[in-house]
């Protein structure tokens, strides 16, 4: 290999990066060769011609300081060549000019590394922002939602979930606060999580309801499939519950409880309907209230807290299903506006 070739190539190593200690040496001894400073201005063309239009700027604010350099040891250059006849200033002159070329070629040396930079800098993807979505139900509307791995999610009333237009290579992590039914696509390789606070729900792909709403317990239910639900309110998880089709489990501070239900009711929530197993009137009004964005009073509190069990189809006009909950829950009521009162 030809000298300059070698160190060409030596060089080219130097502003990449991967010079070995030998090497470096070698380089150190280059800084003071004459001709050494052509090879980085060759070098530094090469990078240069490389960067995309919008870096003229850039590029032309290091030649203009490349100059600057070459300018400033042609200088010294002439002062020692005039003086060279003076031997006491012909030494000074001498390693004067010997530190003026190393300092030129390291300014070269550094121009090449910022240069360098900069064409990493671009050849380097700039890591995106995951854009995040949210979809917030007002009382009164429900809303189906298809996710980025095509899961469907059945979000309730006064409910809000985030997620993002995608998911990352690992998981399916959304965030849900209120009530929502999911349809969750298999793959095996990404869990699909819900967040509701500290609690996860994990799964592969199943079937289940959550409610999440901060004002009662947690609830999750599974119509297909299975899942397990973890609490993360400390420095490590807690398990909760793993569920298997027709298994919910309720968790209130701190306390858990398990127990069967029907797949029906699970899976019917969906499609509306509502069931309901001796709950008071009052319970069964709230939840109405979320799903027609009503206010519904009750003229005697003692008649609140009577329980009942009912089956609400909740996607009737107002004026139908209170009908229905009267016959049942033998009262009167009234309707005006967007007030009911039960008598």
């Amino acid at each position: 290999m030809e000298p300059e070739h070698k160190d060409k190539t030596l060089i080219r190593k130097y502003l990449n990066h991967n010079c070995t200690p030998e090497e470096m040496k070698e380089i150190k001894r280059l800084m003071l060769v004459p001709g050494t400073q052509q090879i980085f201005d060759e070098l530094l063309s090469e990078n240069w011609t490389g960067l995309e239009a919008e870096e003229n700027t850039a590029q032309l604010h290091l030649q203009k300081k490349l100059q600057q350099f070459y300018k400033k040891l042609e200088a010294e250059e002439m002062q020692h060549f005039q003086q060279k006849e003076e031997d006491e200033r012909t030494v000074r002159s001498i390693k004067q000019r010997n530190y003026l070329r190393y300092a030129a070629v390291m300014a070269v040396i550094f121009l090449g590394l910022g240069t360098y930079g900069i064409l990493q800098y671009k050849k380097t993807p700039v890591e995106e922002q995951i854009a995040m979505r949210e979809i917030l139900n007002p009382r009164g509307q429900r809303s189906r939602i298809v996710l980025p791995d095509s899961s469907a999610v059945y979000l309730g009333a006064g409910s809000r979930i985030t997620f993002p237009e995608q998911f990352d290579a690992n998981s399916r992590e959304i965030e849900l606060e209120g009530e929502a039914f999911f349809e969750v696509t298999r793959d095996a390789k990404k869990p699909f999580i819900v967040h509701t606070g500290k609690v996860q729900t994990r799964v592969l792909g199943t079937s289940f309801k959550i409610d999440a709403f901060r004002s009662r317990p947690l609830t999750v239910a599974v119509a297909t499939g299975k899942v397990r639900v973890d609490d993360y309110t400390g420095q490590t998880g807690k398990s909760l519950a793993v569920l298997n089709p027709g298994q919910k489990v309720t968790y209130n501070q701190g306390l858990i409880k398990t127990a069967n239900t029907e797949i029906d009711e699970i899976s019917g929530w969906k499609d509306a309907r509502l069931v309901f197993h001796n709950q008071s009137l009052k319970e069964i009004t709230t939840e109405l209230e979320r799903w027609y964005n009503v206010e519904i009073s009750f003229e005697h509190k003692g008649k609140a807290k009577e329980k009942i069990s009912v089956v609400l189809q909740a996607d009737v006009p107002l004026n139908k299903i209170m009908k229905v909950l009267a016959a049942t829950g033998h009262f009167k009521y009234n309707i005006t506006s967007r007030n009911v009162s039960i008598n």
